[in-house]
């Protein structure tokens, strides 16, 4: 349970896109931290099973896209704009991203997954992205 103050109707308006966005995946503003629940849990009652999947707070389409979108903003503006996914890739798969770019996973897996997830980010072809901005200071709270 989050101790965040719901956002109106108006205040979400007033938002700039790139900011309705990171509250559309996050569930807060990028003004608010997450906070611990400031109620204690009683331990002596027994947690009851929920069942089913674990909810994650990011999907692994959204992750690989944000790490090579922080693989393409380090690199000459010039550069950026004609590097496509696939190249990012190759790239990627040097570098210790716990596994996304390695495995079992085919190619055209992976460009679908990383296009997909530039499409939730707003990542565009210069990979751009105001909302990787956004998220660029709480992915790490983000991630499971």
């Amino acid at each position: 349970m989050s101790n965040r103050k719901p956002i109106g109707l108006l205040q979400y308006i007033a938002l700039s896109d790139a900011e309705r966005d990171f509250f559309d995946i996050t569930g807060y503003l990028t003004s608010e931290t997450p906070e611990k629940p400031t109620h204690e849990i009683d331990l002596t009652t027994q947690q009851k099973n929920k069942g089913g999947r674990p909810k994650v707070k990011i999907n692994i389409n959204e992750k690989r896209a944000y790490y090579l979108w922080s693989i393409a903003k380090e690199l000459p503006d010039i550069q950026r704009k004609h590097i496509t996914n696939r190249k990012l890739i190759e790239i990627a798969k040097n570098m210790p991203f716990r596994g996304l770019f390695k495995g079992m996973t085919s190619q055209a897996t992976l460009e679908q997954s990383i296009s997909r997830g530039k499409k939730e980010l707003k990542i565009d072809a210069e990979w751009n992205s105001k909302v990787c901005v956004l998220l660029e200071r709480d992915f790490h709270k983000l991630q499971r």
